[in-house]
């Protein structure tokens, strides 16, 4: 099974912090109409991107690694930086871990904080998914930007 989580991300270029204060969607009926809703103001307003892509593999000639060295799930900021500004280790998380290269393309064509309020604000929302778009609106109003990560391997 997968999960999908709903996540504030502080992103500059180079270092991704991807906030504590993620959650996961479930059920995902509501997920589905949730995110149908979006996707209907702006494809990429809220699209899915796989968690195993973010982290760089050097030993593999591919975007991300088998096994993800982190669980959405753990308390705490998840950091990523990318290659270039990259010197941890796997045995340095607090410094961060590698950021692929597709993670990073798809992270600088996030739309901005602003230009995302904008679209959530056109968004026709179903009933129960209010404190889902509240979430969304705090985030934004702070300046981070959102995303949805796919954990797979993981039922809640």
């Amino acid at each position: 099974m997968a999960t999908y989580w709903l996540v504030p991300l502080e992103w500059d270029g180079e270092t991704a912090v991807f906030s504590e204060e993620r959650f996961a969607l479930a059920p995902a009926d509501k997920r589905d109409r949730f995110v149908r809703a979006l996707q209907a103001v702006h494809p990429r307003l809220l699209l899915a991107f796989k968690a195993h892509l973010l982290v760089a593999d050097e030993a593999l000639d591919a975007c991300g690694t088998d096994d993800l060295p982190f669980a959405l799930g753990s308390a705490g900021p998840i950091v990523l930086r990318s290659l270039e500004a990259s010197t941890a280790t796997d045995e340095e998380p607090s410094a961060g871990w590698p950021l692929s290269h597709c993670a990073e393309a798809y992270l600088s064509g996030l739309p901005s904080p602003g230009e995302a309020a904008r679209l959530l604000s056109l968004a026709d929302l179903e009933p129960g998914t209010e404190e889902w778009a509240a979430a969304l609106r705090a985030w934004l109003l702070r300046g981070d930007r959102i995303i949805m990560l796919r954990e797979d391997g993981v039922d809640r």
